[in-house]
């Protein structure tokens, strides 16, 4: 048994060659073909798969937690419950993540354009009216995850433009 052949039959031409990349500033942030705009999608909707994986397995704590009546420390005070508004938060933001996530993973170009935009907004709000970021290392290690998370998400939009761009060609006007 050898090595398959990489030649590919007179009728089935390459996937990149179908299209041309667009021209202009456009082309600049589209993807070089299509193979590469749905590996941006792929990695765009797991990471919004596991961020919303992550969310719920935090409410799923939290009300766990909340029904457990909470240890008294040695001094005397029982630990302050989670607000209820930031396990709401939480869920709320993970469903959406998730479910624009799901929608990327079906080439749509309105989830890949709002899977950036709602995780930018809803992380402002979460560290400016929620929980404050403390600067410490800790911090400094959320703030990466975030950013790293915000650049895949930028990437599955790309990705979902430029899936739409390849997959569907301008037919020349008849004049």
């Amino acid at each position: 048994m050898g090595p398959e052949s990489s030649e590919r039959s007179a009728d089935s031409p390459a996937e990149e060659d179908a299209y041309p990349r667009p021209s202009g500033w456009y082309g600049r942030f589209a993807a070089s073909d299509l193979r590469q705009a749905r590996r941006w999608m792929r990695w765009a909707w797991l990471a919004a798969l596991g961020w919303w994986v992550w969310n719920t397995g935090l409410l799923l704590v939290w009300l766990v937690a909340s029904v457990i009546p909470p240890e008294v420390s040695g001094a005397g005070e029982a630990d302050p419950p989670v607000p209820a508004r930031i396990i709401i938060y939480h869920g709320v933001e993970g469903f959406l993540i998730g479910m624009l996530g799901v929608g990327l993973n079906f080439r749509l170009r309105l989830a890949g354009l709002l899977l950036p935009a709602v995780f930018l907004v809803a992380r402002v709000i979460a560290l400016t009216r929620l929980e404050p970021l403390h600067f410490d290392v800790r911090g400094a290690v959320w703030v990466g995850m975030y950013l790293l998370l915000l650049f895949l998400f930028v990437r599955g939009a790309q990705g979902a433009w430029s899936y739409y761009w390849y997959t569907h060609p301008e037919y020349p006007v008849e004049r």
